[in-house]
């Protein structure tokens, strides 16, 4: 059996991690407004919007540490402090996070399951929750993910050895 004229399986693999990721952003950003913000979400936009020294200087009597407000302090010059610009930044960082699964899927067990992978994660309820906060569970998560990833890339450097100590 023949495949139809002009078509090619190559570019619907390519073409299936991009409608996850925009399925993800569509997910992540509807009625990203439709509540006011919390009490912590305030918190965080009360620390973001202080310099970045003072962002640093107090995060060192905080259990968070400031990559994120520094992060968010900086997104809000650009997007502002409404509910959408204050949130779109998770809702970013929450794109990301199935984009760093979906390869993570791909690199452990190949195109099919980094798509399978990307899905998942693309429609997983807690994903998009905290992919819709103005607080740093998201970017934890992401980054727990970017770990997972060099830790793969690290083992698979066999050939690579570290100089033995003389």
């Amino acid at each position: 059996m023949s495949r139809p004229r002009g078509t090619r399986p190559g570019l619907l693999w390519a073409a299936l991690p991009i409608a996850a990721l925009l399925l993800a952003l569509g997910l992540r950003l509807y009625r990203i407004d439709a509540q006011s913000l919390w009490n912590d979400e305030g918190t965080s936009v009360a620390v973001a919007s202080r310099d970045l020294a003072t962002i640093t200087r107090d995060a060192a009597g905080d259990i968070h540490p400031p990559l994120y407000y520094w992060l968010l302090h900086l997104w809000t010059s650009v997007f502002g402090h409404a509910e959408a610009g204050l949130r779109s930044l998770s809702a970013v960082l929450g794109v990301l996070l199935v984009l760093a699964t979906a390869e993570l899927g791909r690199r452990l067990y190949h195109t099919a399951g980094g798509l399978a992978a990307g899905l998942i994660a693309a429609v997983a309820p807690f994903q998009i929750y905290y992919s819709q906060e103005t607080r740093m569970y998201i970017l934890v998560a992401l980054e727990a993910a970017l770990a997972m990833l060099l830790f793969w890339w690290l083992l698979s450097q066999e050939d690579r050895r570290l100089p033995e100590k003389q």
